[in-house]
């Protein structure tokens, strides 16, 4: 189901342009933006202005300016102002690709991680985020905030499971545990 102010509809080409306060609903997820394109052949659509994807049955939600995603192979790349929300992380960044077959996301600039689960502040450059295996990946610029100890690095590679923290080049731990 699609929703708009304005729809245009081409119908030799199978596109969808859908202007102002926009609505795509598709099973348990629907995304709204200001303005987007459908592809109905490739099975992608293209949301630009406040665009917010609620993906309900696995519980996240992602905001960004623009989105692409390529419905078929399950991929979202955000462009500008992006954050995507769960029940156990929000990560703030300019841009990512999201990697829903293998929950993967792919973060970069000014990336911020949020585990509210955890209790943990990631800072970076890059962030890989892999939920399944439970590891976040840093690169550049690599800042984390967790029980009073202010890390700083290079690169972080972190894995949640084991709880273990490697961090690489120009390496500061400092304790911010006032005594």
């Amino acid at each position: 189901l699609i929703f708009s102010d304005e729809i245009s509809y081409f119908r030799n080409d199978e596109l969808i342009f859908a202007n102002g306060n926009s609505r795509a609903i598709d099973n348990d997820v629907e995304i709204d933006a200001n303005n987007f394109e459908y592809n109905n052949l490739s099975n992608i659509i293209y949301a630009k202005g406040n665009v917010k994807i609620n993906n309900k049955k696995e519980n996240y939600l992602i905001f960004s300016d623009e989105i692409t995603y390529f419905k078929n192979d399950e991929l979202i790349f955000t462009n500008g102002n992006s954050k995507l929300i769960n029940d156990e992380v929000q990560i703030d960044a300019r841009n990512f690709k999201y990697d829903k077959l293998n929950d993967i996301v792919y973060a970069s600039g000014n990336v911020k991680i949020n585990n509210i689960k955890e209790n943990y502040l990631i800072f970076s450059d890059n962030v890989t985020y892999n939920k399944k295996l439970g590891k976040v990946f840093t690169k550049n610029n690599s800042k984390t905030i967790s029980d009073g100890l202010l890390i700083e690095a290079d690169t972080f590679h972190y894995y949640q499971n084991q709880n273990i923290l490697e961090a690489r080049g120009k390496v500061i731990i400092e304790d911010k545990i006032e005594d």
